[in-house]
């Protein structure tokens, strides 16, 4: 019983934060920021799920070592991403608010002169290191919506960026991948 309340009462934190900063990306009508706050909110849920109510197998799990194994190293870039590139907003961004996000300065160095969306291809990276850990059918259904969700706003942040920077971006676009990580490291 204790489980459930301790689910239920962790998704509506996670909302209810998520929820603030989506409100805020409809009321700025941000696609981007829409799409990847759904995503994290989507994403979020699963860990949660599966740790609290997993325990009572309401639904088929798998447990493959060598598959969690992989999971579990997927989490080394993928925290490498999200960081570097929260990294390289706040110092080289200029943001005029408390949003390292809201950047005033065009990057294009470091993490973003070698993938164009470091952090949505670390987030989505982490949906996938969530599904191979948890190897369950709901790990696998919500990871998918929420790498989906990743992947367009990744797609969103591209138009976005454009409006932004203009031609400027436009040039960096053909340079360096959205997320090829391998083929933005060998140019």
């Amino acid at each position: 019983m204790y489980s459930y309340i301790l689910c239920i009462g962790i998704c509506a934190v996670i909302w209810t934060v998520n929820g603030i900063w989506l409100r805020q990306a409809v009321r700025k009508r941000i696609t981007s920021e829409i799409y990847i706050h759904t995503g994290l909110g989507i994403f979020f849920t699963v860990p949660t799920l599966e740790l609290t109510l997993s325990t009572f197998k309401l639904w088929p799990q798998l447990d493959i070592f060598w598959v969690q194994v992989i999971g579990l190293v997927l989490y080394i870039p993928s925290a490498y991403l999200v960081a570097a590139s929260m990294h390289a907003l706040k110092h080289k961004g200029r943001s005029k608010t408390a949003d390292p996000t809201a950047t005033t300065t065009f990057i294009d160095t470091g993490v973003y002169g070698i993938v164009r969306q470091p952090m949505t291809l670390g987030v989505a990276i982490w949906c996938i290191a969530f599904m191979l850990a948890f190897q369950s059918i709901l790990a696998v259904v919500i990871g998918t919506v929420s790498l989906f969700c990743f992947w367009i706003s990744a797609k969103k942040e591209a138009e976005y960026n454009i409006k932004k920077f203009g031609d400027e971006y436009k040039e960096y676009m053909k340079k360096v991948p959205m997320w090829n990580f391998f083929k933005g490291l060998r140019k």
